[in-house]
């Protein structure tokens, strides 16, 4: 059988250059994107579900005249170089590097096995719509069913990418024992000698329609398959970065749940990730952000404490039902977790976390929609890059996909208030005010009574006394705190959502303050934390201080709770040469100053002065011109914080 590279003719049609948007999707970590979508096609051809899905990753070196159909290859690249020599650069550096690696002495490659799979049925006849046809031929397809983890096609684009040559080998050992293979290059349109041009997918075929060659592909002399399931041979393997730790990291972040419940083994070279060493391997990764979420995640999977609530039957109109049980929610509370649900579908795999659910109580918790029902419609709805649901993308009736997804999100928020709200009922909370209000629940019979105060730590602080009522809007404010308005306010200027830092405040202050007690240094008088320090009365003033708020917006987060460090986002709404910002502390029956231990700003035109116990002192301010504020206050717990501008 005489085989070799058969790359039609465009015949008219589109002329393909470097880039496509298939392979553009994945270019940002084309390596992570390899792991995610090869192993998700694995577990979406499971064989027996009672065994796990076994995916291998093994590197190996070949020489370059065992490269199936090398010379043709060779000349193909010549003729890409010839076609499209002067107009783009980026064609011009992928071609040349590649023909520096076709005429090199040894070729790298990766293989990559699965086992406990059906193998690419459909390979023998090219039945359209067959694994075969969908992974080797068709552009943009899926035969996936509605238990499956992918939809649009696109993932098989992912490996290209890591190929220098664009090229991969597929083999396979299918359900009906019949064995097979076929290569398949996307590269370039180029000139062929008889005047046509040829388009830029090629195929390691036996005749013009491209079928897959019968038999096995057998390059990694230290492998040969005996069950079925699917290899996919990457030409030209040159990766970037250490790829097995690349590789053994993405495994664990996007498959630790079908790893920890025996679904799938990952093999990468001679290192091995099962049900066995996960727990270990997890445990062992750097403090990274990523990882510390990693680790909270797979803390409520394994604990036997965790809670677990399914998803009522319901209906809804176009005959969709979904039976009881086609989702559950795993939940866990305690301290400094990052509230948010891990959202996953049918396979396991990593999506995406799902916010705004509570910022009043510290949890966690994880999805899983395994029903096919459900599985069907929020597949349907997930993005090429299987990190998002979307409404819109549910043809069929978009608005009922949108209430849909409403109905899921309020399971979320009602379970998790249901399950945990009476431990923080007693507490003010959303932003951690229980860290150092007097906690009943540290109270033991065996153990001596355990009070949190303010009065441990810090040095010095002097009630406000009112001598008139409170304005309608400090009332306000506080009936404002509850975790709905707070989950809104924290998606602020930082990108912040409600549960990435226990120490989250807001406020947004539109003119007409408190009207009390500008500072703890009370303009005009004596200086109230230290009486040998000059007040301002001893000063020659040109003007008195205001004591009117001047209209500001603001967000903060809690940067370091031990520190007492704080960051602010300030916009203030009027210009002026001078100004001061006043902190307090937002109490339960009143407000309290808080001493700050300096301050410090980002903006090169905002100046900061002198730093006096509850106040800072600022120069040039802008009207809607923010800039960020550091500061350190004398207090080691989170809180909540108010802060005012003052003009000097």
């Amino acid at each position: 059988m005489h085989t070799y590279w058969n790359f039609p003719a465009t015949v008219g049609g589109t002329i393909t250059s470097y880039s496509n948007a298939g392979l553009e999707t994945f270019r940002g970590n084309p390596l992570k994107s390899l792991t995610r979508e090869i192993i998700q096609n694995s577990l979406d051809a499971i064989r027996d579900t009672e065994q796990p899905v076994v995916v291998e990753f093994n590197s190996f070196e070949i020489d370059s005249n065992q490269f199936p159909g090398r010379i043709e290859m060779v000349k193909n690249f010549q003729l890409c170089k010839d076609t499209w020599r002067g107009s783009n650069e980026k064609i011009e550096g992928f071609i040349g590097e590649g023909l520096e690696i076709l005429t090199d002495d040894k070729i790298n490659f990766l293989r990559i096995s699965d086992f406990n799979t059906k193998g690419l049925e459909g390979a023998k006849d090219g039945r359209l719509g067959s694994p075969w046809s969908s992974l080797v031929r068709e552009e943009g397809s899926s035969n996936k069913k509605e238990s499956s983890g992918g939809s649009f096609g696109i993932g098989k684009a992912a490996p290209f990418l890591n190929s220098k040559l664009r090229t991969l080998f597929y083999s396979s050992y299918d359900m009906t024992h019949y064995e097979s293979h076929i290569g398949v290059s996307k590269i370039m349109s180029f000139n062929k000698p008889n005047h046509y041009i040829a388009t830029g997918d090629g195929y390691y075929t036996y005749n013009e329609h491209s079928p897959a060659i019968p038999g096995q592909l057998t390059l990694d002399e230290t492998f040969q398959r005996k069950e079925t399931g699917t290899d996919i041979f990457v030409s030209a393997f040159e990766p970037q970065s250490k790829w097995k730790e690349v590789i053994k990291e993405a495994v664990l972040f996007d498959f630790f749940i079908p790893i920890f419940r025996g679904k799938l083994v990952v093999k990468i070279n001679d290192f091995e990730i099962n049900h066995s060493n996960i727990a270990e391997l997890i445990e062992k990764l750097d403090d990274k952000k990523d990882n510390e979420t990693l680790k909270m995640y797979f803390s409520l999977l394994s604990s036997d404490k965790a809670i677990k609530k399914v998803y009522p039957s319901k209906s809804y109109r176009d005959e969709i039902h979904f039976e009881e049980g086609e989702t559950t929610l795993y939940l866990m509370n305690g301290d400094n977790l990052n509230r948010r649900v891990l959202m996953t579908r049918k396979t396991g795999m990593r999506l995406f976390e799902q916010t705004h659910i509570s910022g009043s109580i510290s949890f966690t918790g994880i999805l899983t929609v395994t029903g096919p029902n459900m599985n069907d419609i929020f597949k349907e709805m997930e993005n090429p890059e299987h990190n998002q649901w979307d409404h819109d993308r549910y043809e069929k009736n978009p608005n009922l996909a949108k209430q849909i997804y409403a109905d899921l999100r309020k399971f979320l928020r009602d379970t998790v208030r249901e399950q945990f709200q009476e431990i923080v009922k007693d507490e003010i909370d959303a932003f951690g005010l229980n860290d150092f209000l007097p906690n009943k629940n540290l109270i033991s019979e065996d153990s001596q009574a355990k009070v949190e105060s303010l009065g441990g730590t810090v040095k010095s602080l002097i009630k406000k006394e009112k001598d008139h009522k409170p304005k309608e809007k400090h009332k306000r404010r506080r009936r404002g705190l509850d975790s709905e308005d707070i989950d809104e306010r924290l998606a602020g200027d930082f990108g912040i959502t409600a549960g990435d830092l226990g120490g989250h405040g807001d406020g947004k202050h539109h003119g007409g303050g408190s009207g009390y007690g500008a500072s703890i240094t009370n303009p005009g008088g004596d200086n109230e934390i230290d009486p040998n320090q000059d007040g301002e009365l001893k000063k020659e003033r040109v003007r008195r201080p205001s004591k009117k708020p001047v209209s500001i917006d603001q967000r903060y987060f809690c940067v370091n709770k031990e520190e007492g460090q704080y960051r602010f986002n300030i916009k203030p709404n009027k210009t002026m040469d001078e100004g001061r910002l006043v902190f307090r502390v937002v109490g339960e029956q009143s407000d309290y100053d808080v001493p700050i231990k300096f301050a410090s700003t980002n903006d090169s035109d905002v100046t900061v002065g002198k730093v006096t116990a509850n106040t800072v002192y600022l120069g040039s301010l802008r009207k809607n011109k923010k800039f960020l504020l550091d500061v350190g206050i004398d207090y080691p717990n989170y809180c909540v914080l108010e802060v005012e501008l003052y003009e000097s």
